[in-house]
């Protein structure tokens, strides 16, 4: 009881507000020194942190330092290697020595050529290493093809070392030969021992304080594997350093020995203070909140009397405002309005005209605020609320004032309803007001102009230091670039080289600066008007190029293909010229190469058009024999056998006579000399006339041989009908040849909605092909097999040409076969749509021979076996024929007989028909009609002819029917044109 007594008494004295303060800086106190304990561990942290960091920070560097220094020298030494592949062992050993002076980690290094080593340093101790052949070595050949391969240095390690220890190991590749023709030479390793790197790297460092791991083996980083340290390190909250390798990195974890202390050691020190200034803080406080309840006893006592005055005050406080503010009252319920002096000069109405009446006072308010106004006091007097307004009044001299009104409803003693208020002119503050919103819109618009040139700074700033990134960049690349850059002033004296001039041209940087281009690389062959040339354009600004001859250091020759880029300043002249230059010696080696090539090309082609041309001669013209005579045998009146044997050499040798014509077209087609000739035909004609050839031999195999055209075919098209019949009788022709029983279907269309795109398909049942050999069916001289060859016979060229023949007419030919099932294929050819109307019906030779008028002609030929054939074509003709053996006889026969024709071969003694035509025409007499009659069928032998005065051209072997068709034409043009003179007479 007596407890909860004194409970009672401390709860009631701390509710009193005289202890409240010094509770509140007890509670502030506590939280200070709470907080400042905190503080305190906190700043203990990041300063340990801060000292590891520091300490982390100086091995990384070491680290970082030491491991790309070692690099740098066998980069160094690896160069040397590449430039001098074949260096001896004791060039090698005192380079080395040269590269290794000054530092020890490294424990030894080897060169392997081609994956073999073959040169070490130091030799001592080393010697079993020579000759180890890391490609037969399961535990480097690895690592070996990693570096040959990816072509960039690997540091493996740590691993542990035959010798003892452990140690890291780099391996550099070595390329040789210029940019673009590298090739890989061999490794250069090293060595380098951990011990000795982490001592002198301060790692290992017993005396630092420090417990360290690593983590990223083989430069994996922190994805790593751990090689140094305990493995609780990482996991303790350790400072974290990236150290960064020349291939790869390492994780670096720190932290303190023995870990992070959790803590300060002035932990004590601090309490101490805190609660020395917590007893200063609160003790003061309570003594002032005893002496506070003092002071409240007397400040209730000056409320009091404050309340008194109070009324005293708003007196006084509305005669001090009268002096600015007008007041007004009015009387609710009979509308009367008392306005004090002030109102009247408001409202600009002397004092003896009284207060405005309301409809006066409304017609004083501006027009554009009268209505709001009335609305609003309207409603304050219904409410018996407040109002308060703002409005504008208009004078009777026009000036407008803005006025500010308060006013406030009441009630007397009376019990009579009052409205009391004040107006005052704010036309000033109004004004304040607009010139501030004027302002504060001007100070708006200027922020927004800073904020804008801000930004234009910064991003002017951030392109400036993108242009200085970019300079460096380009300073790099201009170093390192492969081709030669020179940088040379307005006199042309070097400025600047880079590496790759040192390397095309021999000559080092410092030898090369303050010389001239033409100093260093001049030389007896250089084109000197290329030079002055290239000068010209130095001097007045204007960029070069062109390919010049120059010489290294040694005297070698070397092409460079050079760009002159002079840059010129403000001034319009001349400051810096550079020159870029691109070693092209071995394109120009190519070149010539290339035109030797070509030149023997041209020979080989030649002499291949020249002996297909000789082959086509000297066969056409004994098979104009042997098809000629057949012919006439096949007119005679012969029994069944010698017709029979007669129709086995027309044959024969019509077959023959298609292998030649076979392989010249393939020439031709090869030389693209093959022409086109497009005019416009009757698209049924030409294929049913194509397969016309056929039907009888169809017919004799048993074989059903149908033709259909599609609905919209066009019945004339443009194009060349010849060729189109060319490969008709092949594709038709091999469908009767493979195919033993069944049918032929021909199919014609047109692809798409081009009514001129032709599409003709050929369908057999016969003994089909394999997919594979589908694939190779077009190639020249191929057939299906061997076999198919042996049964059916053939070149192998009508596919190929009518291949090629498909595609020079715009389209192709393709083939669906399975083998014993037949084959079908489909020819696509382009053509153009027909001009003006021809005739459905395409001439003909008259089934008959025609007769002859009487006629001299003179046949030139030096095989006397065509001579024969000739004589006997024009046996019953009433044709005077003569004969000559050569060229040189036809031409004084002609002088002499002056015959109507002359029936002119091209290649005979003495003198060709070429040479003869060309005297015949320039002799004075009247000219005969000479018809060409050759074995060379090439279009440029037609050509010839046609150019050296012939009027006629027929190639051997010749047809009775087609001679004597020609001689018919030839004379009754000669009667045309002698009968036109006499007419125009």
């Amino acid at each position: 009881m007596a407890l909860n007594k004194t409970s009672a008494g401390w709860l009631r004295r701390l509710s009193n507000r005289t202890y409240l303060p010094a509770l509140l800086a007890l509670a502030v106190v506590c939280a200070a020194g709470y907080y400042a304990e905190r503080q305190n561990d906190t700043i203990h942290h990041q300063s340990e942190r801060a000292r590891i960091q520091q300490q982390a920070g100086l091995i990384k560097s070491r680290l970082e330092g030491q491991l790309n220094g070692d690099y740098q020298r066998l980069r160094g030494l690896a160069a040397m290697l590449a430039t001098e592949p074949d260096m001896p062992q004791s060039r090698f050993s005192q380079i080395t020595e040269q590269v290794l002076k000054g530092q020890t980690a490294i424990r030894h290094i080897a060169a392997a050529p081609q994956l073999v080593v073959s040169l070490i340093y130091p030799m001592k101790g080393n010697e079993p290493a020579l000759g180890l052949d890391y490609t037969k070595n399961a535990a480097q050949r690895a690592a070996a093809h990693r570096v040959r391969d990816s072509g960039e240095m690997v540091l493996a390690g740590p691993v542990n070392l035959v010798q003892g220890g452990t140690g890291f190991i780099y391996r550099l590749p070595i390329f040789t030969g210029p940019e673009g023709e590298r090739k890989f030479w061999g490794i250069l390793s090293a060595v380098v021992e951990t011990g000795t790197l982490y001592a002198e790297t301060g790692v290992a460092g017993a005396d630092s304080g420090l417990e360290i791991a690593l983590t990223g083996k083989d430069g994996t980083g922190a994805a790593g594997q751990q090689f140094l340290g305990s493995a609780d390190i990482p996991a303790g909250d350790p400072v974290l350093m990236e150290i960064n390798l020349p291939v790869g990195s390492w994780q670096l974890a720190a932290r303190p020995a023995g870990g992070w202390q959790s803590r300060p050691g002035n932990l004590w020190q601090l309490r101490l203070v805190l609660l020395a200034a917590g007893t200063l803080i609160v003790f003061p406080t309570f003594l002032a909140g005893r002496l506070s309840a003092a002071r409240q006893t007397v400040i209730g006592q000056l409320r009091r009397r404050e309340a008194e005055l109070e009324a005293v005050s708003r007196r006084l406080e509305i005669a001090v405002k009268t002096s600015r503010v007008g007041i007004w009252e009015c009387d609710a319920e009979n509308r009367r309005v008392t306005w004090d002096s002030r109102m009247h000069e408001l409202y600009g109405v002397p004092r003896e005209e009284g207060p405005l009446s309301g409809t006066a006072w409304n017609a004083r308010l501006h027009p554009q605020d009268r209505d709001r106004v009335a609305e609003s006091l309207d409603a304050a007097e219904r409410a018996k609320t407040n109002f308060a307004s703002e409005f504008r009044i208009v004078l009777d001299d026009g000036t407008i004032k803005h006025i500010r009104a308060l006013a406030s409803p009441f009630t007397d003693a009376q019990g009579r309803d009052w409205m009391i208020g004040v107006n005052w002119n704010v036309s000033e503050d109004v004004r304040l007001r607009e010139e501030l919103i004027h302002a504060n819109q001007a100070l708006s618009e200027r922020n927004t102009e800073l904020k804008e040139g801000k930004r234009a700074l910064e991003e002017a700033h951030a392109e400036l230091q993108k242009q200085q990134a970019e300079l460096y960049r380009l300073s790099l690349v201009a170093k390192h670039a492969s081709d030669s850059i020179i940088l040379t002033d307005a006199r042309r004296n070097i400025l600047w080289v880079n590496d790759a001039f040192t390397r095309a041209t021999g000559y080092s940087a410092e030898e090369a600066i303050g010389s001239t281009p033409s100093d260093l690389l001049d030389g007896p062959d250089t084109d000197l008007s290329v030079i002055r040339e290239m000068n010209r354009h130095k001097e007045r600004g204007v960029r070069y190029h062109n390919e010049v001859l120059n010489y290294t250091k040694s005297g070698e020759e070397v092409w460079f293909d050079t760009n002159i880029v002079p840059v010129t300043g403000a001034d319009g002249e001349v400051d810096l010229i550079i020159g870029i230059e691109r070693d092209i010696t071995r394109s120009k080696q190519r070149e010539r190469e290339l035109a030797e090539a070509k030149l023997a090309a041209e020979h080989a082609d030649r002499a291949k058009s020249e002996f297909l041309a000789n082959m086509s001669h000297e066969i056409r013209t004994p098979m104009n024999g042997i098809i000629g005579m057949a012919d006439l045998l096949a007119e005679a009146n012969l029994t069944a056998d010698d017709q029979q044997n007669v129709e086995t050499i027309r044959s024969s040798a019509q077959a023959l006579l298609k292998i030649i014509n076979d392989i010249l077209d393939l020439s031709r087609l090869e030389a693209g000399k093959f022409a086109i000739t497009r005019e416009d035909f009757n698209l049924r004609d030409c294929i049913d006339s194509a397969a016309d050839l056929f039907r009888p031999k169809a017919l004799e195999k048993g074989l059903s041989m149908q033709v259909s055209y599609a609905a919209g075919l066009p019945e004339r098209l443009h194009g060349d009908d010849g060729r189109l019949r060319q490969i008709l009788v092949n594709l038709i022709g091999n469908a009767v040849k493979f195919t033993p029983e069944g049918k032929i279907a021909v199919r014609v269309s047109h692809a798409g909605a081009d009514p001129c795109r032709l599409v003709v398909e050929v369908q057999d049942s016969g003994i089909g092909i394999s997919e594979a050999q589908a694939s190779h069916i077009f190639d020249r001289f191929t057939q299906a097999d061997a076999a198919t060859t042996k049964a059916f016979g053939g070149t192998g060229l009508g596919l190929t040409i009518s291949s090629m023949l498909a595609k020079r007419m715009g389209g192709g030919i393709s083939v669906q076969s399975q083998q014993g099932q037949g084959s079908c294929f489909r020819l696509e050819l382009q053509m153009a749509p027909a001009g003006e109307a021809m005739s459905t019906e395409a001439p003909a030779l008259a089934d008959a021979p025609p007769q002859l008028g009487p006629c001299r002609v003179l046949l030139a030929e030096d095989n006397q076996t065509n001579r024969l054939l000739i004589r006997k074509f024009l046996r019953g003709q009433p044709v005077d024929l003569e004969e000559a053996g050569n060229g040189r006889a036809a031409v004084e026969m002609c002088k002499e007989l002056q015959p109507d024709i002359i029936l002119m071969d091209m290649s005979m003694p003495e003198l060709d028909g070429i040479g003869a035509t060309r005297e015949i025409r320039s002799l004075p007499i009247p000219q005969p009609v000479i018809v060409a009659l050759t074995a060379n069928a090439f279009s440029s032998d037609r050509q010839a002819c046609l150019d050296a005065g012939m009027d006629h051209f027929l190639a051997k072997p010749v047809k009775k029917a087609v001679l004597l068709h020609t001689l018919a034409a030839v004379l009754a043009e000669a009667a045309e044109a002698q009968q036109r003179p006499r007419a125009s007479a």
